[in-house]
C-alpha cells in the first residue's frame, strides 16, 4: 500500500499521493506502431520532401526514382484509416 502524505498550513489540508511509475512501458497498440512507422517514413529524407503531399504521393514519387521505399508502408497507407494519409508535413504547402 503506498504511503499517504498529508501537509497542513493555514488551515488548509492537501494529500499528495506518490507517483507510480511503471518498470516497462505500456506495449503499444497495432495502430499506434503503424502509426510510429509511417512517422518515421515521413522524417526518412531518403524518400525525399514531404511537404503538401499526402504520404501515398511521396511513397509513389520515390518509387518512380528507384528509391525503394519500404512496401510495408504502402500497405499501411491502403488500410481504412484515414489517419494514415497525410504525413507530418502535408498540412504545410510548398
Amino acid at each position: 500500500m503506498p504511503q499517504l502524505y498529508v501537509i497542513g498550513h493555514g488551515g488548509v489540508t492537501l494529500t499528495l499521493l506518490p507517483v507510480q511509475s511503471h518498470d516497462e512501458p505500456l506495449p503499444l497498440t497495432a495502430r499506434e506502431k503503424e502509426l510510429q512507422e509511417l512517422r518515421q517514413f515521413d522524417q526518412d529524407w531518403r524518400y525525399g520532401p514531404c511537404t503538401g503531399i499526402s504520404r501515398l504521393q511521396r511513397w509513389e514519387r520515390a518509387a518512380q526514382h528507384g528509391l525503394n521505399p519500404p512496401q510495408e508502408i504502402r500497405y499501411m497507407l491502403f488500410s481504412a484509416d484515414t489517419d494514415y494519409t497525410h504525413c507530418l508535413s502535408s498540412d504545410y504547402p510548398v
